[in-house]
C-alpha cells in the first residue's frame, strides 16, 4: 500500500490493497471511481461503492453519458485508422488521436457543450511566435471536436526532464502578454471572483471526505482566499486560458503552442498569471530538478509591468491556485508531506513571505 492510500478515509484505504492509484473521484451515482497508474494511464477507471470494498472495472465504451466515444471510434474503426485514446474523464470528456490518410489529428467528445467552439476559436490558429491548435471540425450535436494534432514539447516535460532555465519565464511572459492584449469576443464566457470562490469552497467537503484526518487549516485558509479575493478592487477583464500551467504549453523550436482551450473565460488579469507561478512551485515541490523561482520571478515582474499588476493581486491569485492544488491532491498520488507543504505555501504567498517574499 502507498504512503499517501495511507491517509485516505475507509473504504478508500481499504481499496488500496486491491490496487495503486493515482487518481480518486466522486462518482456521480455514489460511491468512488478509481485511476489505476498501472494500467493504460487516463482510460483505467475502477468504481468503488461506498459500503463496500469490491472493485468493478469501468469501459469508456460503456459510457452512457458519453454515446458519441463509442460512435467516433467505430467510425474510426471503419476507416481503418490508428487510434491511442489519451484521455477518459467518467461521464464527462474523452480525447483520443487518430492518425490515417489525413494525417494525425485529436478528437474531443463531451457531455455538454459549453460554448465550446467559441472557446477554441478564441485565438488564431496560425500566428506566431504564439498559436493554439487549429480546429479542423466541430459538430454541435454530437458535441465533437476534431482538432489538429500539434508537434513539440510540453514545458513540463522539460522541467521534469531538468531542463528548465530562466529563459523559460521569459517565454512565458511573451504568452501571457498575446493572452491580454486579445480582444475578448462579445458576450464571451466570464470567470468571476465569485465563480473561484465557488470552486475552492466545493472542493473543501470532498478534502475532508477523502482524507482521513484532513488538515483542519485548510478550511481557515480557504476563507482567508476567499476574503483576498473579494478585498480586491474591481478591473478591467482580459483573455484567460484558467487552466493556464506548463503542461498546456508546446515548445516546437522558436515557435510555441497553446492547447486544450476549454476553460477560456474573461477573468481578473492575475489569474493566469498566478496559476502558471503556482506551478512553479508545485514542480519543485513534486520533485522536479527545477530552478523555479528565477522562472516565477520573471513572469511576476512582467505581469506587473505588462497588466498593471499589483502584489496584491498576484498574491491573492497565486495563493488560490496552490489552495486549489492542496484540495486537488488529496485525491492524487502524492509523496508524503505534499499537502501540507502546499498549504504553508498557501499562507507565505497571502503574506508575500517564506519562499515568496520578493517575487510576490
Amino acid at each position: 500500500m502507498s504512503s499517501w492510500t495511507d491517509e485516505l478515509s475507509e473504504p478508500l484505504r481499504g481499496a488500496g490493497t486491491q490496487g495503486r492509484w493515482c487518481r480518486i473521484e466522486e462518482a456521480r451515482a455514489g460511491g468512488w471511481i478509481l485511476l489505476s497508474d498501472a494500467g493504460a494511464g487516463d482510460v483505467d477507471w475502477w468504481h468503488l461503492s461506498e459500503s463496500a470494498t469490491e472493485l468493478s472495472p469501468l469501459d469508456p465504451l460503456d459510457d452512457r453519458r458519453l454515446p458519441e466515444l463509442r460512435q467516433s471510434l467505430t467510425e474510426a474503426l471503419r476507416r481503418s485508422d490508428r487510434i491511442e485514446l489519451l484521455a477518459w474523464r467518467v461521464g464527462s470528456r474523452a480525447i483520443f488521436r487518430l492518425e490515417g490518410s489525413e494525417g494525425a489529428r485529436l478528437v474531443k467528445v463531451y457531455r455538454k457543450d459549453r460554448q465550446t467552439i467559441r472557446r477554441w476559436q478564441c485565438l488564431p490558429s496560425d500566428s506566431v511566435p504564439w498559436r493554439v491548435p487549429k480546429v479542423l471540425d466541430w459538430d454541435a450535436s454530437r458535441k465533437r471536436l476534431e482538432i489538429e494534432f500539434c508537434a513539440g514539447e510540453s514545458l513540463n516535460s522539460r522541467w521534469l526532464a531538468g531542463h528548465g532555465d530562466p529563459s523559460d519565464g521569459k517565454r512565458v511572459g511573451q504568452l501571457l502578454s498575446w493572452l491580454s492584449k486579445t480582444t475578448i469576443p462579445s458576450n464571451f464566457p466570464v470567470h468571476s471572483i465569485e465563480d473561484e470562490i465557488k470552486i475552492l469552497v466545493e472542493r473543501l467537503p470532498v478534502f475532508e471526505r477523502v482524507l482521513a484526518n484532513p488538515p483542519p487549516r485548510a478550511a481557515q485558509l480557504v476563507d482567508r482566499v476567499a476574503s483576498s479575493l473579494r478585498a480586491l478592487p474591481n478591473t478591467e477583464l482580459v483573455l484567460c486560458h484558467r487552466d493556464f500551467h506548463d503542461k498546456q504549453i508546446l515548445i516546437d523550436g522558436e515557435q510555441g503552442v497553446l492547447i486544450d482551450l476549454d476553460l477560456a473565460a474573461g477573468g481578473h488579469p492575475a489569474l493566469d498569471v498566478g496559476n502558471i507561478i503556482a506551478h512553479c512551485r508545485l514542480r519543485q515541490l513534486k520533485g522536479a530538478s527545477l530552478d523555479w523561482l528565477p522562472i516565477a520571478t520573471h513572469i511576476a515582474n512582467t505581469a506587473r509591468r505588462e497588466r498593471n499588476l499589483t502584489n496584491s493581486s498576484l498574491r491573492t491569485w497565486t495563493a488560490s491556485t496552490l489552495m486549489r492544488l492542496a484540495l486537488i491532491y488529496s485525491r492524487r498520488f502524492r509523496h508524503e508531506g505534499l499537502i501540507d507543504a502546499l498549504l504553508d505555501s498557501t499562507e507565505y504567498a497571502l503574506d508575500g513571505a517564506g519562499e515568496w517574499k520578493g517575487v510576490l
